[in-house]
Protein backbone atom coordinates (compact mmCIF):
# COMPACT_ATOMS: atom_id res chain seq x y z
CA UNK A 1 0.00 0.00 0.00
CA UNK A 2 1.33 3.73 -0.64
CA UNK A 3 1.83 6.39 1.36
CA UNK A 4 -0.83 8.23 0.03
CA UNK A 5 -3.45 5.25 -0.34
CA UNK A 6 -2.96 5.06 3.56
CA UNK A 7 -3.32 8.61 4.55
CA UNK A 8 -6.91 9.52 4.66
CA UNK A 9 -8.63 12.85 3.72
CA UNK A 10 -11.34 14.24 5.16
CA UNK A 11 -14.05 13.31 3.22
CA UNK A 12 -12.13 9.07 3.79
CA UNK A 13 -12.49 9.93 7.77
CA UNK A 14 -16.13 10.51 7.62
CA UNK A 15 -17.30 7.31 5.62
CA UNK A 16 -14.99 5.66 8.24
CA UNK A 17 -16.88 7.28 11.20
CA UNK A 18 -20.23 6.92 9.18
CA UNK A 19 -19.83 3.01 9.00
CA UNK A 20 -18.10 3.55 12.85
CA UNK A 21 -21.96 5.25 13.84
CA UNK A 22 -23.54 2.10 12.98
CA UNK A 23 -21.19 -0.28 14.32
CA UNK A 24 -22.09 1.67 18.07
CA UNK A 25 -25.94 1.65 17.06
CA UNK A 26 -25.12 -2.34 16.27
CA UNK A 27 -23.42 -2.79 19.87
CA UNK A 28 -25.99 -0.80 21.77
CA UNK A 29 -28.88 -3.10 20.36
CA UNK A 30 -26.71 -6.15 20.92
CA UNK A 31 -26.13 -5.11 24.55
CA UNK A 32 -29.92 -4.18 25.16
CA UNK A 33 -30.55 -7.84 23.64
CA UNK A 34 -28.61 -9.44 25.95
CA UNK A 35 -28.97 -7.74 28.78
CA UNK A 36 -33.14 -8.23 28.57
CA UNK A 37 -33.87 -11.43 27.49
CA UNK A 38 -33.49 -14.81 29.86
CA UNK A 39 -31.50 -17.04 27.75
CA UNK A 40 -29.78 -14.76 25.55
CA UNK A 41 -27.86 -16.65 22.34
CA UNK A 42 -24.91 -15.71 20.22
CA UNK A 43 -26.84 -17.04 17.52
CA UNK A 44 -29.94 -14.38 17.86
CA UNK A 45 -27.45 -11.56 18.93
CA UNK A 46 -25.93 -11.95 15.49
CA UNK A 47 -28.54 -11.28 13.99
CA UNK A 48 -29.57 -8.30 16.11
CA UNK A 49 -26.25 -6.76 14.15
CA UNK A 50 -27.44 -7.99 10.77
CA UNK A 51 -30.97 -6.13 11.14
CA UNK A 52 -29.11 -2.94 12.42
CA UNK A 53 -25.87 -3.08 9.94
CA UNK A 54 -28.81 -3.43 7.01
CA UNK A 55 -30.81 -0.42 8.68
CA UNK A 56 -27.53 1.43 7.79
CA UNK A 57 -26.47 0.22 4.44
CA UNK A 58 -23.62 -1.58 5.52
CA UNK A 59 -22.31 -5.83 5.56
CA UNK A 60 -20.69 -7.62 7.53
CA UNK A 61 -18.37 -10.03 4.66
CA UNK A 62 -16.56 -11.32 7.45
CA UNK A 63 -19.19 -11.93 9.79
CA UNK A 64 -18.97 -10.50 13.27
CA UNK A 65 -18.27 -12.15 16.55
CA UNK A 66 -20.58 -12.54 19.80
CA UNK A 67 -18.03 -15.39 21.88
CA UNK A 68 -19.18 -16.22 25.71
CA UNK A 69 -17.17 -18.10 28.18
CA UNK A 70 -14.57 -20.45 26.88
CA UNK A 71 -15.21 -19.94 23.30
CA UNK A 72 -13.87 -16.22 23.86
CA UNK A 73 -10.68 -17.37 24.86
CA UNK A 74 -10.26 -17.95 20.83
CA UNK A 75 -9.94 -14.30 19.35
CA UNK A 76 -11.67 -15.01 16.05
CA UNK A 77 -14.58 -17.51 17.14
CA UNK A 78 -17.62 -16.14 15.94
CA UNK A 79 -19.61 -17.63 18.89
CA UNK A 80 -22.78 -20.12 19.51
CA UNK A 81 -25.25 -21.34 21.54
CA UNK A 82 -26.51 -19.21 25.36
CA UNK A 83 -24.68 -16.80 26.72
CA UNK A 84 -23.96 -17.38 30.20
CA UNK A 85 -23.96 -15.62 33.21
CA UNK A 86 -20.75 -14.31 35.16
CA UNK A 87 -18.39 -15.32 32.69
CA UNK A 88 -16.94 -12.72 29.47
CA UNK A 89 -18.96 -12.04 26.01
CA UNK A 90 -16.57 -11.19 23.35
CA UNK A 91 -18.71 -8.65 21.11
CA UNK A 92 -16.77 -7.57 17.82
CA UNK A 93 -18.44 -5.67 14.81
CA UNK A 94 -16.62 -5.12 11.58
CA UNK A 95 -18.94 -4.25 8.63
CA UNK A 96 -18.06 -1.73 5.59
CA UNK A 97 -20.45 0.57 3.59
CA UNK A 98 -22.12 -1.08 0.73
CA UNK A 99 -21.74 2.59 -0.38
CA UNK A 100 -18.54 3.80 -0.02
CA UNK A 101 -16.73 0.29 0.44
CA UNK A 102 -15.27 1.60 4.31
CA UNK A 103 -14.61 -0.25 6.74
CA UNK A 104 -14.91 0.01 10.76
CA UNK A 105 -14.19 -1.72 13.77
CA UNK A 106 -15.02 -2.27 17.35
CA UNK A 107 -14.56 -4.48 20.31
CA UNK A 108 -16.46 -4.59 23.96
CA UNK A 109 -16.64 -7.27 26.27
CA UNK A 110 -19.32 -7.26 28.73
CA UNK A 111 -20.52 -9.69 31.43
CA UNK A 112 -24.49 -10.59 31.95
CA UNK A 113 -24.55 -10.48 35.88
CA UNK A 114 -21.50 -10.05 38.43
CA UNK A 115 -18.44 -11.07 36.98
CA UNK A 116 -15.61 -13.00 38.67
CA UNK A 117 -12.31 -11.10 40.85
CA UNK A 118 -10.45 -12.95 38.03
CA UNK A 119 -12.55 -11.51 35.14
CA UNK A 120 -12.86 -8.10 36.45
CA UNK A 121 -9.11 -7.97 37.02
CA UNK A 122 -8.25 -9.40 33.63
CA UNK A 123 -10.42 -6.48 32.01
CA UNK A 124 -8.80 -3.74 34.24
CA UNK A 125 -5.44 -5.37 32.97
CA UNK A 126 -6.98 -4.94 29.08
CA UNK A 127 -8.23 -0.93 29.80
CA UNK A 128 -4.99 -0.05 31.51
CA UNK A 129 -3.14 -1.73 28.36
CA UNK A 130 -5.25 0.07 25.85
CA UNK A 131 -5.23 3.61 27.69
CA UNK A 132 -1.03 3.40 27.47
CA UNK A 133 -1.36 2.09 23.65
CA UNK A 134 -3.44 5.16 22.58
CA UNK A 135 -1.44 7.92 24.45
CA UNK A 136 1.89 6.45 22.19
CA UNK A 137 -0.17 6.79 19.01
CA UNK A 138 1.18 9.66 16.79
CA UNK A 139 3.11 10.71 13.78
CA UNK A 140 6.90 9.11 13.60
CA UNK A 141 5.31 6.44 16.71
CA UNK A 142 7.19 2.54 15.56
CA UNK A 143 4.04 0.26 15.68
CA UNK A 144 6.63 -2.25 17.42
CA UNK A 145 6.97 -0.01 19.91
CA UNK A 146 3.51 0.37 21.14
CA UNK A 147 3.17 -3.53 20.63
CA UNK A 148 5.86 -4.34 23.37
CA UNK A 149 4.79 -1.82 25.90
CA UNK A 150 1.63 -3.65 25.85
CA UNK A 151 3.22 -7.06 26.34
CA UNK A 152 5.22 -5.11 29.60
CA UNK A 153 2.07 -3.78 30.89
CA UNK A 154 0.51 -7.10 30.93
CA UNK A 155 3.47 -9.11 32.04
CA UNK A 156 4.27 -6.04 35.12
CA UNK A 157 0.28 -7.48 35.83
CA UNK A 158 1.18 -11.31 36.04
CA UNK A 159 -0.51 -12.21 32.42
CA UNK A 160 1.98 -14.65 31.03
CA UNK A 161 1.47 -15.53 26.87
CA UNK A 162 2.52 -18.84 26.31
CA UNK A 163 1.91 -22.24 24.65
CA UNK A 164 1.65 -23.12 21.18
CA UNK A 165 -1.63 -21.63 19.29
CA UNK A 166 -3.62 -22.74 16.30
CA UNK A 167 -4.72 -19.55 15.01
CA UNK A 168 -1.78 -17.00 16.18
CA UNK A 169 2.23 -18.01 17.77
CA UNK A 170 0.72 -18.51 21.40
CA UNK A 171 -2.15 -20.07 22.89
CA UNK A 172 -2.84 -17.99 25.65
CA UNK A 173 -2.37 -14.92 27.34
CA UNK A 174 -1.76 -11.85 24.69
CA UNK A 175 -1.28 -13.63 21.63
CA UNK A 176 -2.14 -10.64 18.30
CA UNK A 177 -1.11 -7.81 17.70
CA UNK A 178 -1.96 -4.28 19.12
CA UNK A 179 -4.08 -3.68 16.03
CA UNK A 180 -3.83 -2.54 12.39
CA UNK A 181 -5.15 -0.40 9.81
CA UNK A 182 -8.63 0.00 8.43
CA UNK A 183 -10.18 1.45 5.19
CA UNK A 184 -11.02 -0.27 2.15
CA UNK A 185 -9.56 -3.15 3.66
CA UNK A 186 -10.41 -4.53 7.45
CA UNK A 187 -6.51 -5.24 7.22
CA UNK A 188 -4.47 -2.90 5.94
CA UNK A 189 -1.16 -1.19 6.60
CA UNK A 190 -0.07 0.19 9.10
CA UNK A 191 0.56 -3.30 10.28
CA UNK A 192 1.12 -3.36 14.12
CA UNK A 193 3.29 -6.62 16.23
CA UNK A 194 6.49 -6.99 17.78
CA UNK A 195 8.39 -7.59 14.50
CA UNK A 196 6.48 -4.41 12.81
CA UNK A 197 8.95 -1.45 11.38
CA UNK A 198 6.15 0.40 10.29
CA UNK A 199 5.79 3.58 11.53
CA UNK A 200 2.74 5.54 11.90
CA UNK A 201 1.62 8.78 10.08
CA UNK A 202 -0.49 11.62 10.01
CA UNK A 203 -3.70 10.34 8.16
CA UNK A 204 -3.48 6.41 9.06
CA UNK A 205 -6.84 5.17 10.51
CA UNK A 206 -6.09 1.68 13.10
CA UNK A 207 -7.39 0.10 15.59
CA UNK A 208 -5.72 -0.29 19.01
CA UNK A 209 -6.88 -3.62 20.72
CA UNK A 210 -5.25 -5.09 22.89
CA UNK A 211 -6.74 -8.41 24.56
CA UNK A 212 -6.04 -11.52 27.35
CA UNK A 213 -7.12 -14.84 26.20
CA UNK A 214 -7.44 -17.72 28.03
CA UNK A 215 -9.05 -21.47 27.84
CA UNK A 216 -10.28 -21.63 31.64
CA UNK A 217 -11.73 -18.07 31.40
CA UNK A 218 -12.49 -16.83 28.19
CA UNK A 219 -11.44 -13.59 26.70
CA UNK A 220 -10.97 -9.80 27.31
CA UNK A 221 -10.75 -7.52 23.95
CA UNK A 222 -11.32 -3.86 23.91
CA UNK A 223 -11.24 -2.40 20.45
CA UNK A 224 -11.22 1.38 19.25
CA UNK A 225 -11.13 2.99 16.04
CA UNK A 226 -7.97 6.18 15.73
CA UNK A 227 -6.91 8.71 13.93
CA UNK A 228 -3.58 9.32 13.49
CA UNK A 229 -3.78 13.36 13.59
CA UNK A 230 -0.84 15.57 13.03
CA UNK A 231 -0.31 16.30 16.72
CA UNK A 232 -1.06 12.82 18.15
CA UNK A 233 -4.32 10.60 17.71
CA UNK A 234 -8.35 11.55 17.74
CA UNK A 235 -10.90 8.86 19.01
CA UNK A 236 -13.31 7.70 16.36
CA UNK A 237 -14.84 5.75 18.52
CA UNK A 238 -17.54 7.04 21.30
CA UNK A 239 -19.21 4.06 22.52
CA UNK A 240 -18.41 3.48 26.40
CA UNK A 241 -16.72 0.41 27.97
CA UNK A 242 -18.14 -1.07 30.73
CA UNK A 243 -17.71 -4.55 31.71
CA UNK A 244 -21.07 -5.29 33.94
CA UNK A 245 -24.54 -5.88 32.37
Amino acid sequence: MSISSRHKTAEQVASIQAVQRAVEVAMDEVVSYVRSVTSPTSEQAHAVIDTVLKAYDCESPQGHIVAGGIQSAKPHEHGTGVLETGVPIVVDIYPRSRVTGYYADMTRTVCIGTPTTTLLHMYDAVVQAQELAIEMVRPGAVCHDIHRAVEKVFASLGYTTSGKGSEFAYAEGFVHSIGHGVGKQIHEEPHFGKMSSDVLMEGDVITIEPGLYYTDIGGVRLEDLILVTATGFEKLTTYPKKLSL
